[in-house]
């Protein structure tokens, strides 16, 4: 047979070579499983307890980095009212003298003066 053509890419199919579909170029997938036709209840709650545990995390990090914000506010108010009591009894001690002297000198001074009555 001269000018007689061979089978699907110069390969004859009496030559043992493969089938055509192979040689087609088709690319075969494996079966899917089909999605189903309706979500069952328990799966649209199972994704809103994620959503709702998710936003909560969120909530509950969103006040933990406030409260230790206050919390060093708070320090720092405390630490700035302890100096101040600190410096006040200071002065309060460096007073307690001369408030002493003030009194004695009141007392020397009403002693002095002869009790004026009607």
């Amino acid at each position: 047979m001269v000018g007689a053509r061979p089978g699907v890419h110069g390969v004859s199919r009496r030559a043992g070579g493969p089938p055509p579909d192979s040689l087609s170029g088709r690319v075969s997938y494996p079966p899917t499983i089909p999605a189903p036709r309706r979500i069952s209840a328990v799966r649209v709650l199972a994704g809103l307890a994620c959503v709702a545990v998710t936003i909560a995390a969120i909530a509950v990090t969103v006040l933990a980095v406030r409260l230790m914000s206050t919390t060093s506010r708070v320090d720092r108010v405390v630490d700035d009212a302890s100096r101040s009591v600190s410096r006040l009894d200071r002065n309060s001690r460096d007073l307690a003298p001369a408030i002493r002297e003030l009194r004695r000198a009141a007392r020397a001074m009403r002693d002095a003066v002869p009790a004026v009555g009607p």
